[in-house]
């Protein structure tokens, strides 16, 4: 399947209109193509930006009267208490205003309209009054259509309640024990002695494990969250393009398909273990990537650590430590340079950020002696930290290693 074929049929696979075989060949190649994922996430971020227009719009109740002063104002009256008369001067201005009457009639006589000059009268006030009724309908019932046709697309995506399954244990939904559907909004809890599974539409089966605390912030086809307090959860994905974000203080851990755990401690710091696939962790709006076989801590109030491959040598994990959470400066960074592997590469891509321009460029000589980078790549935007071509040479490292 090629990117216009998968174009064409992009809006009926968000409306899952499509059948199982055309589906997984659409998921695949958008799994696999930069540019038609990208259009993916537009197509999705339009409806994300469509659920944000107000339904309705609420005036103030004091408007009207705030409109009043305002016209008041610009005649010369300051305030609407002062146009309050006396009977007396009533009487004289509805005196004055019956002269003025009888004066204009003298002198402008009423003049009698013939037949066709009241049709051709009534017609014209007929066609503009049809003019106006049909320019205001034609601006206001296409945004009435859209915003009709959003509430019910977006009443369509609501998925909850999601099911529960005790695997060990008493779990508790909102403190009610052993509940089994998990709504928007809903708390689980576990304790020492009890462990859960949760089936998450489109996504794939969460596991929870023992002293958990987690919240269901949002569960809609294509934008399912869950808030973790503390403890850890295990993602398995049935989908090749799930839709998964974990959500913790004020980092997002988004779902990128495969398997991995998070676990948060009563301190709020955090470690990301992926087994296969890879996760996407965002930061203050900025994106770092983790791949399979590595893990990432994140202290809390910090932004994320390097990436360090599981089988890494002490050394190596040694040495992120010490640049990481102890202020280790340069001579950490030699350290972590000389540590490294070939497949310790992408710890290395991930350390070029974090350092002075002298350093990224003997880094990214040394990545690139094993993994050259594409034409499209240079040594300049890499220096300068471009971020399209740091993640394009991210996955064309991921993939060989």
């Amino acid at each position: 399947m090629n990117c216009e074929e998968v174009k064409i049929f992009l809006n009926d696979y968000i409306d899952e209109e499509l059948d199982e075989v055309t589906r997984h060949e659409v998921e695949y190649h958008i799994r696999n193509c930069d540019s038609c994922i990208k259009d993916y996430k537009k197509f999705m971020l339009f409806f994300e930006r469509l659920k944000d227009l107000p339904i309705a719009i609420n005036p103030p109740t004091d408007l009207i009267d705030k409109i009043k002063d305002e016209l008041l104002k610009e005649s010369g009256v300051k305030s609407q208490t002062d146009l309050k008369l006396s009977r007396l001067e009533t009487k004289k201005i509805l005196k004055e205003r019956k002269r003025q009457t009888q004066s204009l009639s003298k002198i402008n006589p009423v003049v009698k309209k013939s037949k066709a000059t009241k049709q051709l009268a009534k017609k014209r006030l007929h066609i503009d009054t049809a003019s106006s009724t049909k320019n205001f309908l034609k601006f206001v019932l296409p945004l009435l259509l859209l915003v009709i046709g959003y509430i019910i697309y977006d009443q369509s995506r609501i998925n909850h309640p999601w099911q529960v399954i005790a695997l060990e244990g008493t779990i508790r939904i909102d403190n009610k024990a052993n509940e089994t559907k998990w709504f928007k909004g809903s708390t689980l809890k576990t304790d020492e002695n009890s462990k859960a599974k949760i089936l998450v539409p489109s996504v794939g089966v969460v596991y929870v494990e023992a002293n958990s605390n987690i919240e269901l912030e949002t569960a809609k086809k294509g934008n399912n969250e869950i808030k973790i307090n503390d403890g850890k959860l295990k993602v398995l994905n049935t989908e090749l393009i799930p839709s998964l974000k974990l959500l913790i203080n004020n980092i997002e851990i988004i779902d990128r398909s495969g398997e991995f755990e998070t676990a948060v401690d009563v301190y709020k710091n955090i470690e990301v273990d992926v087994k296969s696939g890879f996760v996407e962790i965002i930061h203050n709006d900025k994106k770092y990537l983790v791949d399979k076989n590595y893990t990432c801590k994140i202290q809390r109030g910090m932004k994320p650590g390097i990436p360090i491959r599981k089988d890494a040598s002490d050394s190596l994990k040694l040495a992120v430590d010490w640049f990481e959470f102890r202020n280790g400066g340069n001579q950490a960074v030699e350290k972590i340079i000389n540590f490294s592997r070939q497949s310790d590469m992408l710890t290395l891509l991930a350390l070029i950020p974090r350092v002075n321009q002298l350093q990224r460029q003997i880094i990214f000589q040394i990545i690139s002696n094993y993994f050259p980078p594409p034409e499209t790549i240079t040594r300049a935007g890499i220096i300068r930290l471009d971020e399209e071509m740091l993640y394009r040479w991210w996955e064309e490292i991921e993939w060989q290693i």
